[in-house]
């Protein structure tokens, strides 16, 4: 049956691995849990179960590698894994069942009905999200700014409601979008699940301490975050680390906000962010998208340079 794909060594892991799938529920959590993340509560009101007994059914499927598992504040979140062998082993077992069987169909109908009720929950929490409004004509702008180069593995900072990840998922490998709200990340996973882009997951996290290990991402997008940050220089060094050599960032800023709020040229400040954090703009131009001016710039780490004194906008954020 997995003939081709599965060593030898591997065969009594493998068995084990499939015994715990082997059991309807467990079928049904796998399908849902491999195209979105959902905290137990969700999962419990989509398949019309107890806690007790899906959360039973979770730990199993967690112990035998099908499913990671990750707490957001008070919610515990569960997913399939986004690479590696038991990804690999769950698409050959998902693959053996017929996605349109009636049960399967009805928990997807129910799982939207539950995400929508998350959306709005969300929603409420958050009020306007700002910069929804602008998707085509930002995508126009940021794709133009990568060029044909793939995206690779992507991390969005500050991702709101996933707007960069919805512009750049789909080229990407794997993505993940970061926000410090919990309210936030409830919107954006219903927004890229809803759209299908399942390789794509969110984390709670500090731009300011990125939990990430060195050189782990080979793009970056920061929108429209910056003007606002108390520290935007030591955010941009939390890039410079988590970058690969060969990375990129791509940093989408308001114009107006930076001129009103920083009282100085916005394209120069923004170079000089990037230069104190540790990279070098490659591009950097202004865009007037929906009646609204826009810094896009794309940069990449910096040569090493003798140290320079910080100017005073700078000094003391590091």
């Amino acid at each position: 049956m997995f003939k081709g794909s599965i060593a030898t060594e591997d065969v009594e892991e493998v068995v084990r691995a499939l015994k715990s799938a082997a059991e309807p529920t467990r079928l049904r959590l796998l399908f849902l849990l491999s195209l979105a993340e959902y905290t137990v509560g969700e999962l419990c009101e989509v398949l019309g179960q107890s806690q007790p007994r899906i959360s039973r059914h979770l730990r199993l499927l967690s112990e035998a590698g099908f499913l990671d598992r990750f707490r957001e504040q008070q919610c515990v979140y569960y997913r399939a894994p986004v690479s590696g062998r038991y990804l690999e082993w769950l698409r050959q077992v998902l693959s053996m069942a017929d996605p349109e069987a009636p049960v399967l169909r009805l928990d997807r109908e129910r799982a939207v009905e539950v995400v929508g009720k998350r959306a709005l929950l969300a929603q409420g929490q958050l009020g306007h999200m700002p910069g929804t409004a602008t998707r085509e004509e930002l995508a126009d702008v940021v794709l133009e700014a990568l060029g044909p180069a793939t995206v690779g593995e992507l991390l969005d900072i500050g991702t709101g409601s996933g707007l960069m990840l919805e512009i750049l998922g789909p080229r990407a490998r794997h993505a993940i979008g970061v926000d410090i709200s919990a309210p936030a990340l409830r919107l954006a996973r219903t927004r890229i699940h809803g759209a299908g882009l399942a390789h794509c997951e969110f984390r709670r996290g500090d731009m300011y301490r990125l939990p990430f290990d060195d050189a782990t991402f080979d793009t970056v997008t920061i929108d429209r975050v910056l003007a606002g940050a108390e520290r935007p220089v030591v955010a941009i060094a939390e890039v410079a680390r988590i970058l690969r050599p060969a990375g990129r960032l791509i940093v989408i800023e308001d114009f107006d906000k930076i001129d009103v709020c920083m009282g100085e040229n916005p394209l120069s400040l923004l170079r000089s962010w990037l230069a104190y954090g540790g990279m070098t703009a490659q591009r950097m131009r202004p865009s007037d998208v929906a009646g609204r001016h826009f810094i896009v710039a794309c940069a990449q780490h910096a040569p090493q340079l003798s140290p320079t004194p910080q100017p005073q906008h700078v000094a003391g954020l590091a």
